[in-house]
């Protein structure tokens, strides 16, 4: 399974001003598609910061996934910060510039002289279409065949950009094939984790299906997941794996969805 980091940037998100959702929606839609996510980190939109968290995080992962301050603005320092980080120069684009041209002119406007910011990419990389917004995304592989995905921060931009443009090109790029997730919820109460782990801890390191484990007050919450080709197949295996949990649990088990939501 390829390892994959999510890295979101912006000083609203390190201040708290701004619920990070990006986080959320990559983590979700990446591991759907076969990613085992290891990592998310947020910075703020200083470029030192950037260049060394992109460094760290490619080090360790197969795919990055970036998102924030691609604007035309001074205080979006994302482009030049992960060139710096894949040791690739800025290139004008003349193909990017004239999406960007076209997009603001579809508008009623014409575009500033800062725009031209945003057709810059590092060498080599692959630009991806802003459909939403204007500005462009992209993907660059580093030389140890790293990859790294460079979207928007607004939401609607990068969400359109990753499913239409970025998810497809890691599929790809990875030979991962359509799969099929599905996640079921087992509630025990009135026991510790620690005793439920004790039974079950060898489950808990298989990577398909998973098994995770949360607490609540008065609750352990037992997280099931699998992936099959089919919906089918990752029911099987969830039943499967939810016989073995009851098996060998000598407390009641129940589904969330036959107990109150937490």
């Amino acid at each position: 399974m390829p390892t994959a980091e999510i890295l979101n940037i912006g000083t609203e998100l390190v201040l708290g001003e701004t619920v990070n959702t990006n986080a959320t929606f990559l983590a979700r839609h990446l591991s759907r598609a076969g990613f085992q996510v290891r990592r998310i980190t947020v910075v703020g939109d200083i470029p030192q910061e950037i260049q060394a968290a992109a460094r760290e995080a490619l080090a360790r992962s197969q795919v990055l996934v970036v998102t924030g301050g691609l604007g035309p603005t001074v205080d979006d320092p994302t482009r030049a910060a992960l060139a710096q980080a894949v040791g690739r120069p800025l290139e004008f684009r003349d193909d990017a510039w004239e999406e960007i041209v076209a997009r603001v002119r579809a508008r009623g406007r014409e575009p500033t002289e800062n725009a031209r910011r945003m057709a810059y990419l590092p060498r080599g990389a692959q630009a991806l279409p802003n459909s939403v917004g204007v500005a462009p995304g992209f993907v660059v592989e580093t030389e140890d065949r790293r990859v790294l995905v460079a979207l928007p921060g607004v939401p609607g931009e990068m969400e359109a950009m990753f499913l239409g443009h970025g998810l497809p090109y890691l599929r790809r790029r990875f030979g991962l094939q359509t799969e099929t997730l599905r996640t079921r919820v087992l509630v025990v109460e009135g026991v510790p984790e620690a005793w439920i782990d004790e039974k079950l801890g060898d489950l808990e390191k298989r990577e398909n299906p998973f098994l995770g484990l949360s607490c609540s007050p008065g609750r352990v919450h037992l997280r099931l997941r699998a992936r099959g080709q089919t919906p089918q197949e990752a029911e099987t295996l969830l039943d499967q794996l939810e016989a073995e949990i009851r098996q060998r649990l000598p407390w009641p088990v129940r589904r969330e969805d036959e107990t109150e939501k937490v």
